[in-house]
């Protein structure tokens, strides 16, 4: 799974600078193409107070052209010109087109602020790229211009876990890695084996079986196949996966958060996974999601 060509998504804002940045690092890192984009909102053609049509149609090329130099002026330092494209649209639309287009492997973007009741219920952009991308997404919080060195990847059994720990490592193979497994039991659960007359001593003998089962799955899973770099830890934790994550993602040493994302079905495809935004919500760090279409390329 090579990465061949990243997308950068530029709202041309404070934070463009960072996530120029972060992709020309990893621009250099891999010798890719980039890809800018930034997308603007066409005017209300029916709004009286607005210049006639031929004149909107100057003042958007006008736009686009200093839009293009914006991008530009951001990738400058890149090893090669970015190809850039300024549209009129919606962000998450025009993004996702482009991306398969141009048949990218990686989409950066910042994390972006809900500006809208409807953003606020259905997310920012970056949510909405994260859940219709064809590509892995790296939201980008913090600044730096150095490789990633520490990375923590969400993890349960599944094809989709896999993915994310091999894209991560992908991402940055000198990183070191540490894969983290959560397990919840139900404090009504244990509740209720207190009133079945099992002891306190009994019950935590029950969690550390299950934090054992699940530290020899996880092994099975990550670790016998040799796909994963031997510089990985392994953690099992029992508590909330999303709170679980955000305080990884708040550690000094953590650079970047990684996980896997569920197929979704046509009605939960407008909301995305409770984990995955709760953490690109909260997260300190810089953080990875990949997407289902994104498992075949992670085993190539």
């Amino acid at each position: 799974m090579p990465i061949r060509t990243i997308l950068v998504a530029l709202a041309l804002e404070d934070d463009s600078k960072r996530i120029a940045d972060r992709a020309i690092q990893l621009a250099k890192q891999h010798k890719t193409q980039l890809v800018a984009v930034h997308v603007f909102e066409n005017p209300p053609l029916h709004d009286a107070s607005l210049p006639p049509l031929a004149d909107l149609v100057a003042l958007t090329g006008m736009l686009e052209d200093q839009y293009a130099d914006q991008l530009q002026s951001l990738l400058g330092a890149a090893d090669k010109p970015a190809v850039t494209h300024v549209e009129a649209g919606k962000p998450h639309e025009v993004i996702e087109r482009l991306a398969t287009s141009h048949n990218a492997d990686l989409i950066v973007i910042g994390p972006g602020v809900a500006k809208s009741l409807r953003e606020r219920v259905f997310g920012s952009t970056a949510d909405r790229v994260v859940r219709c991308s064809p590509c892995p997404v790296l939201v980008v919080r913090k600044e730096t211009h150095a490789p990633y060195k520490r990375i923590a990847v969400g993890v349960d059994f599944s094809e989709h876990a896999l993915a994310a720990a091999l894209w991560a490592s992908q991402l940055s193979p000198m990183a070191t890695r540490e894969l983290i497994h959560v397990f919840d039991i139900p404090l009504e659960f244990e509740q209720a084996m207190l009133k079945a007359g099992t002891s306190q001593a009994e019950i935590n003998q029950y969690r550390d079986a299950r934090a054992k089962t699940a530290r020899q799955q996880v092994m099975k899973a990550f670790g016998e196949d040799g796909q994963l770099p031997k510089a990985t830890h392994v953690s099992i934790i029992q508590g909330d996966a999303s709170l679980t994550l955000i305080r990884a993602s708040r550690r000094k040493a953590t650079d970047l958060v990684a996980l896997g994302t569920q197929g979704l079905n046509a009605i939960a495809q407008h909301l995305l996974g409770s984990v995955a935004r709760k953490v690109l919500t909260n997260a300190r760090c810089d953080v990875l999601v990949v997407p289902p279409t994104a498992i075949q390329d992670a085993s190539c």
